[in-house]
């Protein structure tokens, strides 16, 4: 039976492809939305003027747009809500001195470096999953029940993206004297 530790050497050995196949699926998911929002388009024209607006055509275009550009995407959320780019599992250490940085051993960091990775990789899920959820909002489908949890999951999926950072931060919070 295979230790903690192996099991986590073992997924961080094949993050690689499932971030890859998570970069292949969202740019499905943006071509299959683009061709959706070229129909929608296509239709509303064709309806005529006062059969319905644009918003959801336009929404689904600029959603497709976002999944084709997740990684630029994820960047740019990352420094506008931290000022910085997202960091590697490794910069936990640096961010959380006192606390995680404080740990002993090669293991032990080497199982910390992995579960951050693991949590950034969720996060990167999380984005993708917020995106679509932001475009059933758009479709008007399942009306406004779905704005505030799309909006949630894009903000909570860019916090674990930048997990280390945001470690640091909870770290001076709690433990800065006043």
């Amino acid at each position: 039976m295979a230790d903690l530790l192996q099991i986590i050497k073992n997924i961080v050995e094949m993050m690689g492809e499932f971030t890859t196949v998570v970069s292949v699926v969202c740019f499905l998911i943006g071509v299959v939305m683009l061709i959706t929002a070229l129909k929608l388009a296509q239709k509303r024209q064709e309806q005529g003027p006062g059969q319905g607006g644009w918003n959801s055509p336009i929404a689904t275009f600029i959603i497709a747009g976002l999944f084709f550009s997740l990684p630029t995407l994820v960047d740019v959320l990352n420094v506008s809500l931290f000022g910085v780019e997202s960091q590697s599992a490794s910069s936990i250490f640096t961010y959380a001195d006192t606390t995680i940085g404080a740990i002993k051993g090669a293991e032990g960091k080497e199982m910390i470096r992995g579960l951050v990775l693991i949590v950034q990789f969720f996060g990167l899920i999380a984005v993708c999953r917020g995106l679509y959820l932001l475009n059933q909002s758009a479709q008007g489908g399942q009306g406004p029940k779905t704005f505030g949890p799309g909006l949630t999951f894009v903000i909570a999926g860019i916090i674990a993206t930048n997990y280390p950072l945001v470690a640091g931060i909870m770290q001076s919070l709690i433990s800065t004297q006043p």
